[in-house]
């Protein structure tokens, strides 16, 4: 890792307690109209959205990886699309941003803020897509995956449940459904919420309707022969994006593997422990949210160093090592994979 990018990542993750609500009083006092008019309610949600600005840039930063800010920004410029604000007031908070940092931070690391943000406005100004849906024709299941979203959008998990079950009973494999059916649902939700078509209460309930319809689908798990190898799963510290990684523990335990899934938020010492305890041949960190970087990179660095788990094979996932090729390096794992699948493919490899 770069420690000139991590000492700039650093900084800004501190400045992230100050900073947004100086950048609110200049942008305010710029805006004189707005001032007027905005309630505490509007502070709120401008400082929250800052420090979310922030903790991108930094976390894009620490990784070396400019795309992982830009697309944030993508992403950004579509959900703030379908909310009352001036596109001329987000582009002036970046600038504020850009410039307060400029200030604040000595020349040799601002030059490498200035960059990243730069790109990130760039992008905002020309982004114009909207996102289409995951769940198209390419997916050969995506009858059954459009009928079970809309049961789930009713809130009708039993009748969500009863299709998975018929479809199974059918002779569809278990891994398409996992792949097609759950993968494809999580990412269209997640394009659902960001174009304000469902809330984040629906975004929730349907995510946990689907890990508790996953768990009526584990008698078909253990039937696999065992080929006496075993994987940890889990989710890096601070990440609550679990269900990409549960997917990557069953498909594993469906394929022979002895799996060990610890879920969301995982404290490092917890999970460095447990590969002390269990003696993995692979250990499988997930990451969705591209803050929650710094926390991966802690986590490999500790177990490299110590001697009771630096045997131990790593695998980093998730959305940001999807976006950028080369981050699981940037990272210091052995490996990445797209999907639960290329893990398995990868792991067999790296054994």
């Amino acid at each position: 890792m770069n420690e000139l990018n991590k000492i700039i990542a650093d900084k800004i993750n501190e400045l992230k307690k100050t900073l947004p609500e100086l950048i609110l009083e200049k942008h305010l006092n710029l805006r004189p109209k707005l001032k007027a008019v905005y309630t505490e309610r509007h502070r709120r949600f401008y400082l929250e959205d800052t420090r979310f600005h922030l903790s991108y840039l930094a976390g894009s930063i620490l990784a070396n990886e400019p795309v992982l800010f830009t697309e944030y920004i993508s992403w950004a410029k579509t959900f703030f699309s379908t909310l009352p604000i001036d596109e001329n007031d987000i582009i002036l908070n970046l600038e504020l941003i850009r410039d307060s940092l400029e200030t604040i931070l000595e020349p040799d690391l601002s030059v490498i803020t200035l960059k990243y943000i730069n790109a990130g406005i760039e992008i905002f100004k020309l982004h114009n897509d909207m996102p289409v849906s995951f769940i198209n024709e390419s997916n050969s299941l995506n009858v059954l995956a459009n009928k079970y979203l809309s049961f789930l959008i009713e809130g009708n998990k039993q009748a969500a449940l009863n299709i998975i079950l018929e479809a199974i009973k059918a002779g569809t494999p278990i891994k398409d459904i996992y792949l097609n059916v759950f993968q494809e649902t999580q990412k269209e939700i997640g394009r659902l919420w960001q174009l304000s078509k469902i809330t984040v209460a629906q975004e929730h309930f349907i995510t946990a309707a689907t890990q508790l319809i996953m768990a009526q689908l584990y008698t078909y798990l253990f039937t696999s022969e065992k080929k006496n190898k075993s994987i940890i799963v889990s989710c890096v510290q601070g990440e609550l994006h679990e269900i990409g990684a549960r997917m990557v523990a069953d498909l594993f335990e469906m394929d022979g593997w002895n799996s060990y899934y610890f879920g969301a938020n995982t404290p490092n010492s917890s999970i460095t422990k447990a590969i002390e305890t269990y003696r993995p041949d692979i250990f499988a960190i997930s990451a969705t949210m591209t803050y929650n970087l710094s926390a991966v990179s802690e986590l490999i660095e500790s177990i490299r160093k110590n001697p009771n788990t630096n045997y131990v094979k790593i695998l980093a996932g998730g959305y940001p090592f999807n976006l950028a090729a080369d981050l699981w390096q940037n990272m210091g794992a052995d490996g990445s994979a797209r999907n639960a699948l290329e893990a398995i493919q990868l792991a067999s490899t790296l054994l």
